[in-house]
C-alpha cells in the first residue's frame, strides 16, 4: 500500500462519506479506528494477535457453559 493510498484509506475511515456502508458502521457504533489499527498489522502480526487473545476466549466459552449449568 502507497503512503498515498494509506492516507486516503484513513481519510475515509475517519470521515466516512454519507450514505456509505463505512459511515453505517459508524453511526451503529463500530469503532473504526479499530480497523486501521488491524491495517498497520503485517498479516503474522495479526496472526500473533489472534493466538494471544486464544486462551482468553476459551476461558469465556467455558465460564459460559459453567453458568448455562447453574
Amino acid at each position: 500500500m502507497t503512503k498515498e493510498d494509506w492516507i486516503r484509506l484513513t481519510g475515509l475511515i475517519a470521515e466516512p462519506p454519507p450514505g456509505s456502508k463505512l459511515a453505517a458502521a459508524k453511526e451503529y457504533g463500530i469503532d473504526l479506528t479499530l480497523l486501521v489499527e488491524s491495517l498497520k498489522l503485517t498479516p503474522t502480526e495479526r496472526l500473533r494477535q489472534l493466538a494471544n487473545a486464544q486462551p482468553l476466549m476459551e476461558e469465556l466459552r467455558c465460564a459460559r457453559k459453567a453458568l448455562r449449568r447453574e
